[in-house]
């Protein structure tokens, strides 16, 4: 009995901070997808895959369209093309996980980590390939 008792006030106890996910509708996706730009972290993030995004245009076209970036309602329209973007690759709960990441502490130490991640990397693939000839013939395609 006592046993019962117990579990039934864990689970009472567990079950008041769960809230029953959100319905994975166009509305819902939008929505959680708009809430990341209010975390730092994914605000970094989003604004480097603009920049990635933006070197796919032509020159003419990647040189005006840095320079307008600091017109603020250019930015309110790049972030509605980076939110619509997201609510049409993700579902609900996954901008949902991506937020409570985004949320965390580490999220921002780990952000700006990333670019030291990228040049580490460089540097290895380089050694690698001082190292094997054969492997700069295999990325290069020679």
């Amino acid at each position: 009995m006592r046993s019962s008792f117990l579990f039934a006030v864990f689970f009472a106890i567990s079950s008041v901070g769960y809230a029953a996910p959100a319905p994975d509708t166009e509305g819902n996706r939008l929505e959680a997808a708009n809430h990341l730009f209010k975390l730092p972290a994914y605000r970094m993030v989003a604004t480097r895959q603009l920049y990635e995004s933006l070197k796919t245009l032509p020159a003419e076209q990647h040189k005006r369209a840095l320079a307008a970036l600091s017109d603020p309602s250019v930015m309110v329209s790049l972030r509605g093309i980076i939110s619509r973007s997201m609510a049409h690759t993700f579902t609900t709960a996954e901008l949902e996980h991506l937020a409570q990441f985004f949320e965390a502490r580490e999220a921002l130490n780990m952000v700006n980590k990333a670019q030291n991640f990228q040049s580490a990397l460089d540097e290895e693939v380089r050694a690698a390939a001082i190292r094997d000839p054969q492997l700069i013939k295999i990325l290069i395609g020679k």
